[in-house]
């Protein structure tokens, strides 16, 4: 009998590359599915959420309608600025900052605002990454709503 020692050549090295790679791909690909997974529900009560949505489609085009709109502006701090005009009425309400993949640390603040009409978010509330930022209010009994999408790098 003889016996056969093993070689190591060529094929056998790409064989081992192609077995690495298809390691490799099926790893990142298992791990994009378990990413996927671990968003969190957002809304618990779905459609009792989606039946509301009617009402948020009449408050966004309230404030659509306005003459000059409440701004969001991302600064040093993020500042939510309503229009002067309203510098004497009554503005109640309150602002999310959603976050899409943490419900953690998703924030209802109420709505204060200075002398200015401007209401100041500190940056230190905001973590890196993407926010949408949901300003709900209501003046003199008409209801008004506004959504920003902004990525925070500060």
């Amino acid at each position: 009998m003889s016996s056969k020692k093993f070689k190591f050549h060529w094929g056998w090295a790409i064989l081992t590359v192609i077995l690495t790679y298809v390691a490799v791909f099926t790893y990142l690909f298992v791990k994009s599915f378990d990413e996927l997974k671990s968003n969190e529900e957002v809304v618990k009560n779905y459609y009792e959420a989606e039946l509301q949505y009617g009402k948020v489609l009449n408050k966004r085009q309230h404030a659509d309608t306005m003459r000059v709109p409440v701004k969001i502006i991302q600064k040093e701090n993020l500042q939510i600025i309503f229009p002067s005009y309203w510098k004497n009425k009554q503005i109640s309400g309150t602002v999310t900052l959603y976050r899409p993949n943490k419900k953690a640390l998703d924030q209802h603040l109420p709505i204060k605002l200075d002398s200015t009409n401007t209401m100041i978010i500190p940056a230190n509330k905001l973590l890196l990454g993407s926010w949408t930022i949901q300003v709900d209010w209501k003046v003199d009994s008409i209801p008004f709503y506004k959504e920003k999408s902004i990525y925070w790098e500060k």
